[in-house]
């Protein structure tokens, strides 16, 4: 079989799906489930994105249900606080707010997070029958390079241009000469 051959086999949809899989790790709307657990009569749930989460902007949300009916709970207050474990005296402490989450039903707070390593994030929650405190940990990456954080955005006019070229080539040849001339 030839290279030629091989490629009018692979239908267009799985270049796009390739692609799709590929960029849906960048701004996943929630990102990685971090802390899912149940107090009193709530069920509480910790988000981060990006995934891996990596040194610089980090997005925590907060998804906060009644346990039983799995109905989310309004706009309480929380205050996230995100802690490196090799300097735990420098405390980052802010609210997550729905106006910082991407949906609505959440609460985020978007930190700068500095350096890369280990990380204690624990979420201060008021408002509910007893005010609740909940803990996760999370391993933070070496940044990207600033390349590959606008790689998406620069790469994704290929994916057209390459079904436009590959629509033409497999195009019978009649079809493509007198659609030119």
């Amino acid at each position: 079989m030839r290279g030629c051959d091989l490629i009018e086999k692979i239908p267009i949809s799985s270049v796009a799906i390739l692609w799709f899989l590929w960029c849906s790790g960048l701004h996943a709307d929630g990102g990685a489930i971090r802390l899912s657990e149940r107090r009193g009569g709530f069920r509480i749930s910790a988000f981060t994105s990006p995934t891996p989460p990596r040194a610089g902007l980090v997005d925590i949300s907060v998804f906060v249900q009644d346990a039983a009916t799995g109905e989310p709970i309004a706009e309480r207050a929380i205050e996230v606080c995100a802690t490196q474990r090799t300097h735990p005296q420098d405390a980052i402490r802010l609210s997550a707010t729905t106006a910082a989450a991407t949906n609505k039903l959440f609460q985020a707070a978007v930190f700068e997070l500095p350096e890369s390593g280990w990380w204690d994030v624990t979420l201060h929650i008021e408002g509910l029958s007893d005010p609740v405190e909940v803990s996760f940990e999370m391993l933070l990456d070496e940044p990207l390079p600033r390349l590959w954080e606008i790689m998406p955005w620069i790469a994704w006019p290929i994916v057209p241009i390459l079904c436009f070229l590959l629509y033409q080539w497999r195009m019978p040849e009649k079809k493509r000469t007198s659609s030119h001339g």
